[in-house]
């Protein structure tokens, strides 16, 4: 075969490269370069004042199979870049490992000479794994105290939590506090914050319950119940009790307490007992045990319901 039946060959061949890459688009805009590899002539790329890429040709052309070659890895390349950045496989810069933090619940009211919790939980971002260190700042001059446990909480796991617990003085002013807690991790730092709700105590008083709010006895049966009365306010005193039936008939059940009267101390409380009885010939209805608690100018009602069967 002749030199010039193989260049007629590899003419052909350039051509028909040139033709099929005009059909994809010009891919990754290298359209004007690779045009000028495949012709005679100097190649030179020069860019102007205006951004544009200038072309000058080769003096010999370059081989088609180093253009195939060239042409498929930028393909791969570009390809491997378009989905490495769509699943967040190359790191933008904005998706650097950091944490968040939260606090629950975002406010608590409560009276002076009382305890507070707050619920602290951290959470990993963008594959963050260290440490973060809690701090609560308080209000200052008031007294308030507060502290994490733990105070360095491991997101090694994905999340994490601490327990902020919140003293307020009996001092304390009436009035809304504020309350930052940062967490700090390296050069990464991030605060959330609280309120506390500092009101004046409920007055003085107490309350009472019982166990069970309804009953069923059968004639000539008996039954009890509990009654807890409780202080309130830091109350303290005696308080009387009395039991009476409704509606009252003839053979009716009858309730008594023991003991009538008990005695509660600030903060604590104190303990009766109901009790309630039949006869063979108690009318079979419903009745009403009403049970009063009196101390002072205080006074507290509850009832029990009991059906006679």
């Amino acid at each position: 075969m002749s030199l010039e039946i193989i260049r007629i060959l590899q003419r052909a061949k350039r051509i028909r490269l040139l033709q099929a890459l005009k059909k994809i688009q010009r891919p990754f805009a290298l359209w004007p370069l690779i045009k000028a590899l495949m012709k005679p002539g100097r190649a030179l790329v020069r860019f102007s004042k205006g951004g544009t890429i200038r072309v000058d040709q080769l003096k010999r052309p370059i081989p088609i199979y180093t253009l195939l070659l060239v042409l498929l890895v930028g393909i791969a390349g570009g390809a491997y870049a378009s989905s490495s950045l769509i699943h967040g496989a190359i790191n933008t810069g904005s998706n650097m490992p950091d944490f968040s933090i939260a606090i629950t619940p975002p406010s608590v009211t409560l009276s002076p000479g009382s305890v507070a919790t707050f619920t602290i939980r951290l959470s990993s971002m963008y594959g963050f794994a260290g440490s973060v260190n809690l701090n609560a700042t308080l209000p200052a001059a008031t007294g308030i105290t507060g502290a994490a446990n733990p105070n360095s909480v491991s997101l090694l796991t994905g999340t994490g939590s601490a327990t902020l617990t919140v003293s307020i003085p009996t001092s304390a002013p009436i009035k809304t506090y504020a309350m930052n807690t940062t967490g700090s991790s390296g050069k990464l730092s991030h605060s959330v914050q609280a309120f506390l709700l500092v009101a004046s105590p409920p007055p003085q008083d107490f309350t009472i319950g019982v166990n069970s709010t309804s009953m069923t006895l059968l004639q000539g049966s008996s039954a009890t119940a509990a009654l807890t009365l409780s202080s309130v306010s830091g109350f303290s005193g005696a308080v009387n009790l009395t039991a009476t039936v409704s509606p009252i008939v003839a053979n009716g059940p009858s309730a008594t307490l023991n003991p009538p009267k008990v005695t509660l101390t600030s903060g604590g409380t104190a303990n009766s007992l109901l009790s309630i009885s039949t006869s063979g010939s108690t009318p079979r209805r419903g009745y009403t045990i009403f049970v009063l608690a009196t101390s002072g100018t205080f006074s507290h009602l509850l009832s029990v319901s009991l059906t006679v069967q």
